[in-house]
């Protein structure tokens, strides 16, 4: 739930920023009290944020590999079984193929229900119409349910992420807590030679290999599946939900089966890559897209088509268009698009083992190497930088984002005047 629960929040935090507070002043004009507004105008409004955000949390769940893996002890999951189906001594492929089928069938009834839940309803909360409204607070049971289980839950993500930090610089997590540093500089050690500074530590030629390849494959990630979504939300064609499902395939399909499949499919003329940063690359957008399209989609569905077409009617091209008035106001599901696709390229796992090499390996592999040889204080202080470096680029990302601007106030106005 830990590792998911940012999913779920990049995609719905555009989706909520999005519904207009006029429609629930309206609502409460009408003389609606709180918890009616909120439950008849508010959250329908958010649905199709949360629909996006159930399908790719329960899909990735589904599919995840390296939880199971370091954490799952005698506990199975359909991931692990395929993988060891694949590479275990066992060697059965048939095996491997079929619960993978069985996987596709889980998602394929996840995919139904999601649209069986949105249904035809329309959920546009974006339109060109001046918005002066201010979002209205949430009613007294609802707020204290949420900060009753979002406060824990932050308290939580914190404390993991401080045991982290500080487990870097511990001799041994658990037996010995005396202060060293011993593991930074195994990892991360710079010393001077004849010819200036030598990169010596041991996880500096993974540590900028992932941060190359994560960079270069989160700008197509974000913006293949942001086009993806538009084309499936703004445009009509022939078998366009069957196109919508197999954007889903790649999330689906364990990362184990999909690295194995990569091989298999460029280790020979004329696209013989294994073993280089462009099949690293290839797998990670094709990895990564639903997310971008999901939420591109989500976002969408809140926007008035009415937008497009007064542009079109002032004999703006679709691409400027696109450009100048559906890509600004899609700037939340962007960022999520960003920020998942380059976060997920630095710690992916399942996929990655298959495809390393010795002049490309990831972090996730040379961390995990580490894990099965005991060495646990370098993999913490590992992953100590990598919390830092995501950190740092998801606050870069945002500044180069921006938000989407509404035109809304910030704030309540405060009636002029002395008390009634």
């Amino acid at each position: 739930m830990l590792a998911f629960t940012p999913i779920a929040f990049l995609v719905l935090i555009g989706v909520v920023e999005g519904v207009s507070p006029s429609l629930e002043e309206a609502a409460q004009t009408l003389r609606a009290d709180a918890w009616t507004t909120f439950r008849t105008v508010s959250l329908p409004l958010m649905r199709p944020g949360l629909a996006n955000a159930f399908l790719l949390g329960f899909i990735e769940s589904l599919a995840d590999f390296g939880n199971p893996l370091v954490l799952g002890g005698n506990y199975d999951v359909l991931s692990t079984e395929i993988f060891f189906a694949i590479v275990g001594a066992q060697h059965d492929p048939g095996r491997a193929a079929s619960l993978a089928i069985v996987l596709l069938a889980m998602t394929l009834l996840a995919f139904f229900l999601q649209h069986f839940w949105l249904g035809r309803k329309t959920y546009t909360s974006v339109t060109g119409k001046g918005d002066a409204g201010v979002p209205l607070p949430l009613p007294f049971w609802v707020e204290r349910f949420v900060l009753g289980l979002v406060l824990p839950w932050a308290a939580l993500t914190i404390v993991m992420y401080a045991m982290i930090l500080v487990g870097g610089f511990v001799e041994i997590w658990g037996r010995d807590y005396s202060f060293t540093l011993r593991h930074y500089e195994a990892a991360f050690s710079i010393v001077g030679g004849e010819h200036g500074l030598v990169w010596s530590g041991s996880a500096w030629n993974s540590f900028f290999t992932t941060i190359q390849i994560a960079a270069i494959s989160a700008v197509p990630t974000a913006f293949i599946g942001l086009l993806t979504a538009w084309l499936l939300v703004r445009q009509d064609f022939s078998a366009k939900r069957l196109f919508e499902f197999a954007t889903m395939l790649s999330f689906a399909i364990p990362g184990t089966v999909i690295g194995v499949s990569y091989i298999l499919a460029f280790n020979v003329p004329p696209l013989e890559i294994t073993g280089t940063g462009i099949i690293l690359v290839i797998s990670f957008v094709f990895r990564n897209l639903p997310v971008g399209v999901r939420g591109g989609i989500a976002a969408l569905s809140q926007i008035d088509k009415a937008l497009d077409e007064a542009s079109l009617t002032l004999r703006a091209s679709n691409f400027t268009t696109l450009r100048r008035i559906v890509l600004p106001l899609l700037r939340p599901a962007l960022l999520a698009a960003l920020v998942y696709s380059f976060v997920r390229a630095m710690t992916a796992i399942s996929a990655v083992i298959f495809l390393v090499s010795a002049n490309y390996d990831m972090a996730t592999s040379y961390i995990l190497g580490r894990v099965e040889n005991g060495d646990y204080g370098l993999a913490i202080a590992y992953s100590s930088a990598l919390i830092m470096v995501m950190l740092a680029a998801i606050g870069l990302l945002q500044l180069l984002v921006g938000r989407r601007q509404l035109g809304r106030r910030s704030e309540r106005p405060t009636p002029s005047g002395g008390s009634a």
